[in-house]
């Protein structure tokens, strides 16, 4: 299985509520925090959870000020 990671800058007071939303779907993916002030993360998923993690970051883009830094 090949693992795969996007990073992302959001509102860095919604760092906690991605990982929650993220290790909530079953453990679906990994969030690391790269930078706790400017808001940026790392998010590790297999390639089998791609699709599912492009559409809950799509739902959220609004909500979270989410914005990809780069793409799969």
């Amino acid at each position: 299985m090949r693992n795969f990671f996007l990073v992302v800058k959001l509102d860095p007071k919604k760092l906690v509520y991605l990982k929650f939303i993220l290790e909530g779907y079953d453990h679906l993916a990994v969030l690391t925090v790269l930078d706790a002030k400017e808001g940026l993360a790392k998010i590790h998923f297999f390639e089998s959870n791609k699709l599912l993690i492009k559409e809950i970051l799509e739902d959220l883009k609004n909500k979270l000020s989410l914005e990809l830094i780069n793409t799969i």
